[in-house]
């Protein structure tokens, strides 16, 4: 049987993540960037990304505006859209997720 298997830090990464939204969302200031993510964390921005886009949508909102592609960015605005998720919650949703996974 051919599992897909998760990076080794993808657990670590995302919880690094999700700390650095749920602290930006007790300041209150709105949206964060990936590249502003990825130096809080201190992650690559490939691999911030890469983690909220395969591991993290359904904890996140984010927003790509449109017009800057014309100059070949991509930007996007991520935020949690439960601010009051725990990281049980969160935990309990990436276990939940590798189970299916390897279930196919």
């Amino acid at each position: 049987m051919n599992r897909e298997k998760y990076y080794k830090n993808t657990v670590i990464n995302t919880l690094k993540i999700f700390n650095c939204l749920k602290d930006h969302e007790k300041e209150g200031e709105g949206f964060l960037t990936i590249s502003k993510i990825s130096k809080i964390t201190k992650l690559h921005k490939w691999t911030v990304s890469r983690t909220l886009d395969l591991y993290m949508h359904t904890f996140i909102e984010m927003i790509i505006p449109e017009g800057f592609e014309d100059v070949g960015l991509q930007i996007k605005f991520i935020r949690l859209k439960n601010p009051d998720m725990t990281k049980e919650q969160v935990l309990r949703v990436l276990k939940f997720n590798r189970i299916m996974k390897n279930r196919n």
